[in-house]
């Protein structure tokens, strides 16, 4: 099957849907509408969200219609059997009912939560012209189902060990550069998040630990001055490949809680699994489920459980590397390309 990809591939997780969509027979091919924006285009619209409406609606009349004439270009070319959206993509409604003259199928997998994503207004609106629409989280499945979405299926992407894995023989002076006992790298954020965030990383402070992230940490030191002196600001993606061996040369990744995961799991954990690393979560009630059998499992639910849990796994090295394992396993059980794939052509009445 013919199968186009709206989704950008320097995710770890477009290569896991890739993964599944091939097992299950799809023939892949990414589309990614940022190679005909220029950059100074794509500048302008991540702050037009600052502009009076009417001032956004004059923009976005150039802008999503400028992304969405070369879409239908690229479908008349390309005459795909599928489109597979990653969020949005900038699609409009009117995009959306092209496709289904055509008769051409649409799914789409949302990584954000459709509730709190500010990138499109039409982000809920194109969701009614799918064929099939992937969460990641329960609390997103039962509200796309209690708004009348008639096809929304969980689906959580495999580990993604094409883009993570162990890494041998990394070299010395990488070592000595990279090594630390806990790291974690991410952005904060200005508002109260960022304040929840700061404090979740406050209780890993009395260990050898790293955090790599933009300029608003720096905002919160005044209620957690002890950060400061763990942090590096990095304003730019890390490297996947140097990411990759960063994530190999630490032994825990600490795991907070995204302010668009209701229930569900970040991409980071599953991100460290494949590294080798532990990530120690805050917990969420889909976590019971993914990792089902794992009664110990390392997700707070309070976070004055962290240095204990933290102290405990570091001391205990055996115990951190089997927990791993069996993290690994429970989700490779259910989550993995075949059982992907499957769920994909069922939910699309491609069997």
């Amino acid at each position: 099957m013919r199968t186009l990809l709206l989704l950008p591939d320097k995710y770890s997780f477009s290569k896991s849907i890739e993964a599944a969509l091939n097992i299950a027979g799809a023939q892949c091919r990414y589309l990614d509408y940022r190679s005909v924006i220029s950059n100074p285009e794509k500048r302008f619209n991540t702050q037009i969200f600052r502009f009076p409406d009417s001032l956004r609606r004059k923009w976005e009349s150039y802008y999503l219609r400028k992304i969405n004439r070369w879409y239908i270009e690229q479908f008349e070319k390309e005459q795909p059997e599928l489109v597979f959206v990653y969020n949005n993509e900038m699609l409009l409604p009117e995009t959306m009912k092209w496709l289904n003259q055509k008769k051409i199928k649409t799914a789409f997998y949302l990584g954000d939560n459709p509730l709190y994503t500010t990138t499109s207004r039409y982000n809920l609106a194109i969701l009614q012209y799918a064929d099939a629409v992937f969460v990641p989280d329960s609390y997103w499945l039962m509200q796309l189902r209690r708004i009348g979405l008639p096809n929304v299926q969980m689906l959580l992407p495999s580990i993604p060990d094409h883009s993570y894995f162990p890494v041998p023989g990394i070299p010395s002076s990488e070592f000595e550069e990279l090594k630390t006992d806990v790291l974690y790298v991410g952005m904060n954020y200005n508002d109260s998040w960022g304040y929840k965030k700061a404090k979740f990383l406050s209780f890993f402070t009395g260990f050898d630990l790293r955090i790599y992230g933009n300029k608003a940490w720096k905002r919160w030191f005044i209620f957690f001055p002890e950060l400061e002196n763990h942090f590096i600001e990095r304003n730019n993606l890390i490297p996947l490949g140097r990411l990759n061996k960063m994530y190999n040369l630490a032994k825990i990744v600490p795991v907070d809680g995204n302010p668009g995961i209701m229930n569900g799991i970040h991409i980071r954990v599953i991100e460290a699994l494949a590294a080798g690393t532990l990530p120690l979560m805050e917990w969420n009630r889909d976590m019971d489920e993914i990792f089902k059998g794992i009664t110990d499992l390392p997700a707070v639910k309070d976070y004055r459980q962290i240095p204990e849990t933290t102290k405990y796994f570091l001391n205990n090295e055996s115990v951190r590397l089997k927990m791993v394992e069996h993290m690994i396993a429970a989700y490779r059980s259910k989550n993995n390309p075949v059982n992907n794939g499957d769920v994909i052509y069922k939910s699309l009445g491609l069997e």
